[in-house]
């Protein structure tokens, strides 16, 4: 008998390895060369069951015909299970996959009484299933992480694939969807309430949740409580704008947050409203009353630029008369230069003719009738002079200060006519006695030469000075002229200082009718009572109108006095 046969008879032997075959866990036992010796029947049908699975990898592979081979038989890359189990010291744990099949295994040595390894008992497991099971259950974990990370990343129509889960998962993961549908159905909700809320409808509700979801509908009928507050006090707020309160309060202390801001600013703004209001409405008092002081003194100047417009007429008309009285001084001038001359040549002729008369002074007796006509030529003479120093004397009476000087010649050249007169009346008394009073005669012949020549030289200067009567008068024509011409333009400037009064008026009383349409609109607003505009300045205002007002009626009547006067 050869020692291999012993061998086998021992473990043929073996009454254990009979007891083996009740056991449900599939065993089976190697030598200490790795031979196997022993497979259960549990371990046959493991082996049965996923043998063509085995079959893949090792196609040589039967399930009933494993005992008496090396357990490389299971093994793709035997060297390393090999080299593991012939160095066994304690149970061994081992997994390796064949076929697709994940086989698990447990080797625990068995040695003898020398120590050494006698044989290895190895007890099998299928765990496909569990290793496909919990393969299944990681994948689906990381495909519940990934929809959690496309969930954070904002897509949120991500859910699980339930085509590829088993019976026993796949509810679990429609049980997340439907989870995962309804939070966001919820929060569509919220969001649709919430735009519901941002298009002014606030009686947008939301179903009621119940359980933990109920701060859903608390949180949001807080925000439509909030909205509703801080609309309402809006509606207040626009309610007291449209209808010109500006005495409405808001409290900003009944809001929190961006509200309390919004209704901080709200109140201010009102607060800043009104006081401008209030000031803007103090400034259209002013400016009405402004407007009728410029009302006032419009019309003021319209009756002074009348006055004046008709003294300026009354002016003109004075200077016309005044013109005319100057022109015809001038023609009155030249006339009496003519005068004066004529009056020159016939003192130069009597001159001459005394001369005459000196010589036919001899023939005086045998020439009486002659001597009578000379006497009455010289009477004549006399009373043209006469007459002519006359109305020099009136003309010099009209000339006022210029003719002063042309009066006193005049009144010596009337003289020299009456002295002419008495002695032609002398001469003619003499007639009869002139053959005894020749030498007389001579003397006063003499005389009489000498008159005439004081009356030439008389006369020239009664012309000369009515020469200069007539420059003079002319020079005053022109003055007069240009005084017309001046009272013109006054006349002209008060016609249009009188009309742009009158638009004045008419602009004030614009004016006035705008300012009172503003005060109409400012009085339908009720300001804060700290802001109202105070009485004191509305008394002073009327104290400082009735003072102008004064003013006015007394440069009116001032004026009119002045006028009154001038007239």
């Amino acid at each position: 008998m050869t020692k291999m046969q012993t061998v086998d008879e021992s473990w043929n032997a073996l009454d254990t390895l009979s007891a083996l075959n009740v056991l449900s866990n599939p065993i089976m036992v190697a030598d200490r060369s790795m031979v196997i010796r022993f497979v259960n029947e549990a371990a046959y049908k493991m082996f049965e069951s996923i043998e063509a699975d085995i079959r893949k990898d090792l196609p040589s592979f039967v399930a009933r015909a494993v005992v008496g081979k090396s357990i490389d038989v299971f093994h793709k890359n035997p060297i390393y299970q090999r080299r593991i189990m012939e160095h066994l010291v304690r149970p061994h744990d081992g997994k390796f996959t064949i076929g697709g099949k994940s086989l698990f295994f447990k080797a625990t040595p068995n040695f003898d009484a020398s120590g050494a390894l006698a044989s290895v008992y190895v007890e099998w497991q299928d765990r496909t299933f569990a290793v496909e099971k919990q393969a299944q259950v990681m994948k689906f974990i990381h495909d519940v992480k990934q929809m959690a990370d496309a969930h954070d990343a904002g897509m949120i129509s991500t859910f699980l694939d339930t085509a590829h889960l088993d019976d026993e998962l796949r509810p679990v993961a429609e049980s997340a969807n439907r989870m995962v549908r309804s939070h966001i159905n919820t929060k569509k909700k919220i969001m649709a309430v919430v735009a519901e809320f941002a298009n002014g409808n606030l009686d947008a509700d939301i179903e009621r949740f119940s359980g933990d979801r109920r701060f859903i509908n608390e949180a949001v009928d807080g925000i439509r409580a909030s909205f509703r507050g801080i609309m309402s006090e809006m509606k207040r707020f626009c309610s007291g704008l449209r209808n010109g309160d500006l005495s409405v309060t808001i409290d900003p202390g009944a809001f929190k947050g961006e509200y309390e801001v919004l209704a901080l600013l709200m109140d201010e703004s009102l607060s800043d409203l009104s006081q401008t209001i209030s000031s803007v409405a103090g400034h259209v008092d002013q400016v009405a009353l402004a407007v009728e002081q410029i009302s006032d003194g419009s019309g003021i100047l319209s009756q002074t630029s009348q006055v004046a417009s008709a003294s300026v007429e009354a002016v003109s008309e004075s200077t016309e008369e005044t013109s005319k009285q100057v022109k015809s001084n001038a023609q009155s001038a030249k006339s009496a230069a003519k005068l004066a001359s004529e009056t020159t040549a016939a003192a130069n002729s009597g001159s001459k003719r005394v001369e005459d008369m000196v010589n036919a002074m001899e023939g005086i007796r045998s020439s009486s009738k002659n001597i009578s006509k000379i006497i009455k030529v010289i009477d004549e003479i006399a009373f043209q002079t006469n007459l002519l120093a006359l109305n020099a004397a009136v003309e010099a009476a009209r000339a006022g200060e210029h003719g002063r000087g042309f009066a006193i010649v005049a009144q010596e050249v009337r003289s020299l006519a009456g002295r002419s007169a008495t002695a032609a009346k002398e001469t003619e008394n003499l007639i009869v006695d002139a053959s005894q009073k020749v030498d007389e005669g001579t003397a006063l012949t003499k005389l009489t030469r000498e008159a005439f020549s004081e009356i030439s030289e008389n006369a020239k200067k009664v012309e000369a000075l009515v020469v200069e009567i007539s420059s003079s008068s002319d020079e005053q024509a022109r003055g007069v002229a240009q005084i017309n011409a001046a009272i013109m333009g006054v006349t002209n400037s008060a016609q249009a200082t009188n009309q742009q009064a009158i638009n004045l008026s008419g602009s004030a009383r614009q004016m006035k009718e705008a300012t009172d349409m503003m005060k109409q609109e400012f009085a339908r607003f009720r300001t804060r009572e700290s802001e109202r505009i105070p009485e004191g300045w509305l008394a002073a205002s009327r104290a400082r109108r009735s003072g102008a007002s004064s003013g006015a009626d007394l440069a009116r009547a001032t004026g009119w006095q002045q006028h009154s006067a001038r007239r």
